[in-house]
């Protein structure tokens, strides 16, 4: 023997992360600046659905680090590709709810993305957080974040919005506000997005294994009482 470990490496966790809003919101925009570092003002509404994959380290248990792969959906806005994003949403561990803080109707829209994603992803108990775009017009606000939870389950009171308190783990942690602008501003909500992943996994039920009678090999099996 060599002396060196030959037990396998753990791989890092994946991740699946879809991004939800109305078209303008700038979730293309986000995504490109966490992955790519770029802006650009010139805008293209999404068709359908498309995915990138990048990396993010988080503070694990003790002093050690995990870093964690992230798969992450950019879907579209648009209401008549509806249909196709949602083929989209199934085994979401983390489902970004984008807003845009000059609209107020884009935060009303996310009960109904909420919805609808929660009726396709196909997951027990997904993480959500909530963000906040374009905070660098914040003189055009229509909408503060200290609103926002009011908005999703307050407001009419339908039974279908009150999901929210369910999946959001901390209202204030997880409403966020920021400029697709900054890199440093979006790689605090992707960071935030590992950290939410990893712990509903772990809060995950774990699959239970189904008992069967030991067999004791060193024995005889027992003589049928047939006299066949």
């Amino acid at each position: 023997m060599d002396g060196v470990s030959h037990e396998a490496t753990k791989p890092n966790p994946t991740l699946k992360v879809v991004l939800l809003g109305d078209s303008g919101v700038g979730k293309t925009c986000m995504r490109s600046q966490f992955i790519h570092h770029m802006f650009t003002n010139a805008y293209k509404a999404t068709i359908g659905g498309d995915y990138l994959t990048t990396s993010v380290t988080i503070n694990g248990e003790g002093e050690t680090n995990t870093k964690v792969n992230l798969q992450i959906w950019d879907t579209a806005g648009q209401e008549r590709f509806n249909s196709i994003s949602q083929a989209f949403y199934r085994g979401t561990d983390v489902a970004v709810l984008v807003y845009d803080i000059t609209n107020y109707e884009s935060v009303l829209s996310l009960r109904r993305w909420f919805k609808s994603f929660l009726q396709h992803c196909h997951v027990e108990k997904p993480a959500i957080l909530i963000v906040g775009n374009k905070v660098d017009r914040s003189s055009d606000r229509n909408v503060d974040i200290e609103e926002i939870r009011e908005l999703l389950v307050g407001g009419n009171q339908l039974r279908e919005h009150m999901d929210f308190d369910t999946y959001v783990r901390d209202w204030n942690e997880d409403v966020k506000e920021v400029t697709a602008k900054q890199l440093r501003s979006v790689e605090e909500v992707f960071t935030r997005v590992a950290q939410l992943g990893i712990a509903a996994a772990a809060a995950a039920p774990k699959p239970t294994m189904v008992g069967f009678d030991s067999l004791d090999l060193g024995q005889d099996p027992p003589k049928s009482s047939c006299a066949c």
